[in-house]
Formats: structure tokens, sequence, C-alpha cells
């Protein structure tokens, strides 16, 4: 499957794309879209892209659930934004002052993030290749950045924070402050595997 540019997602495309992840066309196991943007990201900045034939049916639920289109061309519609989604995410990355931002929920009450959904997502995207992933968390510096985002998902996690009495909707809230640093580190400690790893090619010509 070719990518070709497009324009980012407008807020009225976000809107189509949540709805949709939201209705009764899809089941119980659907990412909605924070869970979407977390487990792009991380299939984006990790160590191999799949194709997205192989990452598009886990949107729809683990157990290979698939939704309900009302036609072929809301078939179309949906997984071409899904797509662009994810294009959009590698064009924010790039650079060296990468635009990340997590897209996350915010609490109307109380005006804080909740990132939980965003880092479920995230913890999916890095099962869908758990060995390739494996350099990661036996990296110090790494594992310690992806500690806290795997903490949010897990509820065991959850439950012994609450626990030791830590403010769970302050965690996650600073947590989302800090992911628009800690992905780029991620992507760096990739690419730079990836360099270290492909052939010289300063070969002489005689």
């Amino acid at each position: 499957m070719k990518f070709k540019p497009e324009p980012p997602l407008s807020d009225a495309e976000l809107d189509e794309l949540a709805a949709f992840l939201e209705s009764d066309a899809t089941g119980d196991e659907c990412m909605d879209l924070s869970m979407l943007h977390g487990f792009l990201t991380a299939i984006r900045v990790g160590p191999r892209e799949p194709e997205p034939a192989a990452w598009l049916a886990q949107v729809w639920g683990e157990q290979g659930q698939t939704p309900k289109f009302a036609s072929a061309a809301q078939q179309t519609r949906i997984e071409d934004l899904i797509l662009r989604y994810y294009n959009q995410l590698g064009d924010e990355l790039v650079g060296d002052m990468p635009a990340f931002t997590p897209l996350v929920y915010v609490d109307e009450e109380t005006g804080t993030d909740i990132v939980q959904q965003w880092c479920y997502g995230f913890m999916l995207g890095t099962a869908m290749a758990p060995e390739a992933w494996q350099p990661a968390m036996d990296d110090d510096e790494i594992a310690q950045l992806l500690a806290p985002i795997f903490d949010c998902a897990d509820d065991e996690a959850r439950e012994a924070m609450t626990a030791d009495g830590d403010n769970l909707a302050e965690f996650e809230h600073e947590l989302a402050a800090a992911l628009p640093d800690i992905i780029p580190v991620l992507r760096a400690f990739w690419l730079a595997r990836l360099e270290a790893a492909a052939p010289r090619s300063g070969h002489r010509r005689h």
C-alpha cells in the first residue's frame, strides 16, 4: 500500500473518525481516538513499521472483529482517515523540532489530562513486535521513559500506585505533559540503532 502526501486531518475529520470508532458499527473492543493515537505512535516510532494491513485489523479489536461498514465507500473513507492520521504522526516527528502532541482527553471538572487510553494504545502498539522492542526495554534510560506509559496502561500498576497514596489524576496529567519530550527520544533511539546496523557503503572504485 503506497502512501501519498495528504493534509493533516481537520477537526471535522477527527470528529468523523472518533464518531465512527465509538459507533454501533464497531465492537466493544474497538479503539477510541486517543487509544488509536497511542497505538499509531508506538508503531511509527518503533523499531520497524509493519504494513498497514498488519496493524489495521488491531484497531477494531484484538480478537479480529470487523466493523459493520454501511458500504464499501464508507470503509474506504474510514480506512483513509486512519492512514492519513498515521502519516500525520510521521510528519510531526521529523525535523529538529518535533511537533508531537498526544491526543488525550481532558477532565472537564478539573482540567487535567486523561492519558490512560493513549497509554493503553501505545502498549498495544509495542505488543505488535515485542521481540523487536526488547532492546528498548533493556536500555536503562529508555526503559525509564517507557515505565510510566506502561504503568498508566496497566490496571495492577494503577492499583499499586493508589495503594501507595499516589494521585493518579496528577500522575496522568504530568505524563501527558512529558510525552512530547519522551516520544522524540524514543524515535531517536531507534533511528540510531538502525543507522548503526546499516551496512557501510564507503567502498572506493578502482
